[in-house]
Order: C-alpha cells, then sequence, then structure tokens
C-alpha cells in the first residue's frame, strides 16, 4: 500500500538520520534498475531532510516525504517505452510526458486516504516560481510550501543521474545551475538552505579536477550562494569565488579548471 511505501522511506531516515549518510546513500542509488522508481525514493529523502532544514514541524516532514514519493506517480499512467525511452524525447513525445502531472492528480485522487497536498505536489511538482513551469504556469504565490520543496529536490536528483543523452552532473556543479536559474525559478530562502547544507557535506571531501589534478575542498563561502574553493596537492589554492564560472565550475579564467568529480 502506499502508506506501507512511505513508512520504509522514512524507516531509512529512522535507521540513520545523520543527513551525510542519508546523502551518500541516495548518491549511490544509480545503479537501481527501476529509474523512476529509485529517483522518487531520492526525492523523498532529501525533500524530508531539506524540510528539516527549513524548520518545518515533524508531521509536515512526513508530508514532504510523502509528496516526493509519489510526485511522479503520473508516469505511471504513461507508454512506458516513452517514459524509459533511451533517446531524448521527440516533440510529440515531450507533449505525452509532460501530462504527468495531471494524470498523476488524477491517480491520488482515486485514493481518499492520500492527503490533498500529496495529490497537489503531484500536479505542480513543475511549475517554477516565475511562471515558467508546466501545465499551469503558475507563480510563488500560488504554490505551496510543498512544491517548492519537492522541484528542488526534483531537480536536484535528476542532474546528479545518469541519463543516456548526457552524463550526471557532479553535485558540486550544480551551484552553476541554481545560481543561474535558482533566483528566478525556485524560492530563494528554500535554494539557499538546501545548497548549503548539500555543499557543507563536502568540506574536506577530496575532488577531481578536469585538469586531471585532485584536490580537497577547503572552504565554502556562506556569501549569497555557497561557493568552494578548493586546494590541490601542490598546496595552491584555487578560490571559487574569483572568475566565477565558466562552464561548470571555473576555478581559473586562465588555466580552464572545473570539478570533474568527487572521489
Amino acid at each position: 500500500s502506499s502508506d506501507d511505501l512511505l513508512w520504509e522511506v522514512l524507516s531509512l531516515l529512522q535507521q540513520d538520520n545523520k543527513s551525510g549518510n542519508i546523502l551518500d546513500l541516495f548518491l549511490n542509488m544509480r545503479n537501481t534498475d527501476n529509474s523512476v522508481y529509485s529517483h522518487c525514493i531520492c526525492v523523498a529523502l532529501i525533500s524530508n531532510m531539506l524540510s528539516q532544514w527549513l524548520g518545518f514541524p515533524k508531521n509536515e516532514r512526513v508530508i514532504a516525504a510523502a509528496c516526493g514519493l509519489f510526485h511522479d506517480c503520473g508516469l505511471l499512467m504513461l507508454p512506458w517505452g516513452i517514459v524509459e525511452k533511451s533517446r531524448k524525447y521527440t516533440h510529440e513525445e515531450w507533449h505525452i510526458i509532460k501530462t504527468h502531472p495531471i494524470e498523476g492528480f488524477h491517480l491520488l485522487s482515486r485514493y481518499q486516504s492520500i492527503p490533498e497536498s500529496v495529490r497537489d505536489t503531484a500536479l505542480t511538482h513543475h511549475e517554477r516560481c516565475d511562471g515558467s513551469g508546466y501545465p499551469y504556469g503558475l507563480k510563488s504565490d500560488e504554490l505551496s510550501r510543498f512544491t517548492k520543496v519537492i522541484m528542488i529536490a526534483d531537480i536536484f536528483d535528476a542532474m546528479i543521474s545518469d541519463k543516456s543523452y548526457r552524463l550526471s552532473m557532479c553535485p558540486l556543479s550544480l551551484i552553476k545551475y541554481f545560481e543561474d536559474d535558482g533566483i528566478r525559478k525556485y524560492d530563494t530562502e528554500y535554494v539557499l538552505t538546501f545548497l548549503e547544507h548539500i555543499l557543507n557535506h563536502y568540506l574536506k571531501q577530496k575532488v577531481t579536477l578536469h585538469s586531471g589534478m585532485d584536490g580537497n575542498v577547503i572552504f565554502i563561502s556562506q556569501d549569497g550562494f555557497p561557493r568552494p574553493a578548493v586546494c590541490t596537492k601542490s598546496s595552491k589554492d584555487r578560490d571559487l569565488q574569483e572568475d566565477y564560472y565558466n562552464s561548470i565550475l571555473l576555478l581559473s579564467n586562465m588555466e580552464n579548471l572545473s570539478i570533474e568529480s568527487i572521489i
């Protein structure tokens, strides 16, 4: 049942409630055969944690997890050959995929035990605060706090996952995405809170640069969007706050270095 599935997910948080361990768990769930299933589990986990970081009361953190778990259930109503397609969607296929929020809302509406907030989030998780989303082009004041949490968790998991048409992004590289689009499309407080906690998880961890050099994240600024500084084995600090971004995380305008992966 839906309740059993939700409590199985929440049990992962109860077994080890350290955010870092949960992050490591879902960052390593990429080999699960059913990508939609693993995606929904990961979105549920990160939504629960983000809602906690934002100070949601415990009962609302459970609702946030439920919203994440069922946000993409509308995909179950679409032709599976399109959902699991190994190449980019055609225009016609993309039009079909974009119906899944409405399909999900109708599917969840069949069950009286599903809270209204969960149904609403399934319908609105592809909306954006600036009105650029779908299916209705709603804006920030028309979106629930749960939708604002799920949309961040959803895009985060989608971007760190391998796709047939692109490789996954390093989590540290997501700073660029949210800095470029986050102010307009996402709730600023939610994005800043999310990035602060995600990036602090990688403080002192090893990273590989596109140049081939290895280094350690030694500092993450809390001024505006969190920005890491990396120290290479040569002990030369590379401060990402200067000449920030060219492609992913630009370390030097002269050397065109960027972070490739976390070791």
